[in-house]
């Protein structure tokens, strides 16, 4: 008597979870874990003081988050950081004293990243635009990007004699000042394609110049996942056209806590921008993600009725 037939399978391509702003812990096919912008603060320094600043004030309110620990991470073998402001790296010392990973960043911002965090030289891989880099578990392709600076929206701007230039929130989060982050940050900001062993292809890109990383991306790399910057001012009709443009299967957003600002549901945009896609008939969908909890990304055969 033969076997009987498979009602369903699937082969996992990644294991995901968001942690915070723009910080993805990703556990690759390869056995290696790679963290994006490492970052997790709870307010703990802040909390029940009388003297905050406007700044410290808006920071416990869109950065602050519970339930979660720097213990918790699970693994820190790679390091990749989009830019050098200190809410993409406020834990990059403490994740490299756990797991003594390379810490891949803009190759400009390199040595104040390896001062400030006290990690040795050798550990740092300096990224530049344009460049290719091939490691264990995943080749890096690394693209040109511009921050979300939101003078270009709003019509104000910060200058490099202003008071307190070299702090711009890292003594709030922990991150030792004087420091040279906030300018670099500005200045050298990356974006990325991330192909791992099993050819899962991640586009990352984080700020105002998407018409640019798309047209680096879209059409040579075809990424399966897009993980794009939800900036506030994108209306889900402009975030589910950007997906359409990528031609990703999947989306998941880049620093979306900023919707505390403003109380905004994302449960609730995100479901428009899904409804935009099917009103489309785009075959991919967005997804928000619960903080801290992982997900399986997977290509699975299953039966219908049909």
């Amino acid at each position: 008597m033969s076997a009987e037939y498979k009602k369903e399978i699937s082969s996992e391509a990644l294991k995901i979870r968001w942690i915070s702003v723009q910080c993805y812990e990703m556990k690759l096919p390869g056995g290696g874990t790679l963290v994006t912008d490492p970052f997790y603060w709870d307010g703990s320094n802040l909390e029940g003081r009388d003297d905050l600043t406007k700044q410290q004030q808006n920071d416990l309110k869109v950065y602050a988050q519970k339930g979660f620990s720097p213990d918790d991470f699970t693994g820190g073998d790679y390091l990749l950081l989009s830019h050098v402001h200190s809410d993409h790296n406020n834990m990059t010392g403490k994740l490299w004293e756990r797991f003594y990973g390379r810490v891949l960043v803009p190759a400009e911002a390199a040595e104040e990243v390896a001062r400030v965090h006290n990690i040795p030289y050798g550990a740092m891989v300096p990224l530049h635009p344009g460049n290719t880099y091939y490691f264990d578990d995943f080749t890096l392709k690394v693209y040109p990007g511009a921050h979300d600076s939101r003078a270009f929206r709003e019509g104000y701007f910060s200058r490099p004699l202003d008071p307190g230039a070299d702090d711009m929130g890292s003594s709030s989060f922990g991150v030792p000042c004087p420091n040279r982050f906030a300018g670099l940050g500005y200045i050298h900001c990356l974006n990325f394609l991330i192909e791992t062993r099993n050819n899962y292809r991640i586009s990352f890109s984080a700020g105002r110049d998407y018409e640019e990383h798309l047209q680096h991306v879209a059409v040579p790399e075809r990424p399966n996942l897009m993980l794009r910057h939800r900036i506030r001012s994108y209306s889900p009709e402009e975030y589910a056209r950007q997906m359409e443009q990528m031609g990703a299967q999947l989306m998941m957003p880049l620093h979306h806590n900023n919707a505390r600002a403003a109380g905004e549901d994302l449960n609730e945009y995100f479901e428009k921008v899904n409804q935009v896609l099917r009103q489309d008939g785009y075959f991919g969908a967005a997804f928000n993600p619960e903080p801290y909890k992982w997900y399986s990304i997977r290509t699975s055969i299953t039966g219908t009725e049909e």
